[in-house]
């Protein structure tokens, strides 16, 4: 035989239904969703601004990449020796064998004198 006890006497209403205890766990839960947006928004944040500074490394790295192309040959122009006759051609030195031609621009013509007038006689 079971024995209960009687929590609510026929006809009358239960006030207590939505008591403190499951306020409780309600606002717990609330507040405990509101933790998980906000862990998940500031996750894609951070994501995205760490793609970002990626895509600029990338971009440095590449810029980077280029100047140690042009060093690198301007340190084998130097161990070979072309670059001394370079700069010699540059300051206007030629071998012995050569023919030196001087490309120039061509110079704008002097503007002619004005037609200066007869003196005249009195």
């Amino acid at each position: 035989m079971r024995y209960s006890k009687v929590i609510v006497a026929n006809g009358t209403l239960r006030t207590n239904t939505l008591g403190l205890r499951h306020a409780v766990v309600m606002v717990a839960i609330g507040v405990g969703v509101v933790w998980a947006g906000i862990a998940f928004a500031q996750e894609g944040y951070i994501g995205h601004k760490l793609a970002q500074q990626v895509t600029d490394l990338r971009k440095q790295n590449s810029v980077l990449a280029a100047q140690n192309q042009g060093y690198r040959k301007d340190v084998q122009a130097i161990t070979n020796g072309s670059a001394d006759e370079e700069e010699a051609r540059l300051n206007g030195y030629a071998r012995p064998s050569e023919r030196l031609y001087l490309v120039t621009a061509v110079p704008t013509p002097s503007p002619s004198p004005a037609a200066s007038a007869s003196p005249k006689t009195r």
